[in-house]
């Protein structure tokens, strides 16, 4: 039997995924990783802002950060949430703060995705199955935001896990964490989808700052790419990779 996916891993090991399967005591298995065909080093940004220095209401100050980003790239963004909700009251907060088509995806958002595609330059507000299995190639996203880290919200199930452990911080470690990870992998995986692809990647939860308590966590689930804290950086990216015609 071959198991294969582009998120077996978290953080780099197997281990989550084979205590979730049971596999952890098989003798016989076997492990192989592929490395990514993409130039992450040259082709993409990581863009991860500092804490806040004053209490900001949060929405707020997602809007502000998105409607910077959005400028910074010229469109072609993709922001993803973790909360319809929230994703909502957003939207709402940078309503009239550019010219791009923009758009909210919501469950069964098929057509709205299409008519993102075939905009060339729009913004898709996104929740739910937008974090997987969703074809963004060339240059219809070059700007991938996360606004949130993709905890896993409570359930029977990881109410269970929880008992198993002794302690909280065991259980987060082991489940909660690795969870997290190969959720924020799947949603990183919009932004380069062929070799020829460049993107910034926006990370705007304040739990993955630097110096934050999920920073490195963060950076753990993620390919290795340039970081930065400033939107010039972003701007200047933007310029050296696309084409002329991007910005029409």
């Amino acid at each position: 039997t071959i198991l294969t996916s582009g998120t077996l891993t978290a953080a780099g090991d197997f281990d989550h995924t084979e205590q979730l399967l049971g596999l952890n005591a098989y003798t016989p298995l076997r492990h192989f990783r592929a490395d990514s065909p993409f130039n992450y080093m040259k082709k993409c940004l990581l863009y991860i802002p500092t804490r806040r220095a004053a209490a900001v209401y949060e929405n707020q100050y997602l809007a502000d950060q998105i409607v910077q980003l959005t400028a910074a790239c010229h469109g072609h963004a993709l922001v993803l949430f973790t909360s319809y909700r929230q994703m909502a009251e957003v939207r709402a907060l940078t309503d009239g703060q550019w010219q791009y088509p923009t758009y909210q995806s919501w469950r069964n958002g098929g057509k709205i995705i299409q008519k993102f595609k075939q905009s060339g330059n729009g913004v898709l507000f996104a929740a739910g199955s937008c974090w997987e299995g969703i074809d963004f190639p060339g240059d219809m996203v070059s700007l991938l935001i996360i606004a949130k880290l993709p905890f896993p919200i409570p359930d029977p199930v990881s109410n269970y896990e929880r008992q198993q452990y002794p302690k909280l911080r065991d259980y987060i470690n082991a489940e909660v964490i690795p969870e997290m990870q190969k959720k924020l992998r799947q949603g990183f995986g919009r932004a380069i989808r062929t070799e020829q692809d460049s993107c910034v990647v926006a990370l705007l939860d304040e739990r993955a700052a630097p110096g934050a308590k999920y920073h490195d966590a963060a950076l753990a689930a993620l390919p290795t790419c340039p970081t930065t804290e400033k939107i010039e950086d972003v701007q200047q990216f933007i310029r050296e990779q696309k084409r002329p015609d991007y910005f029409l």
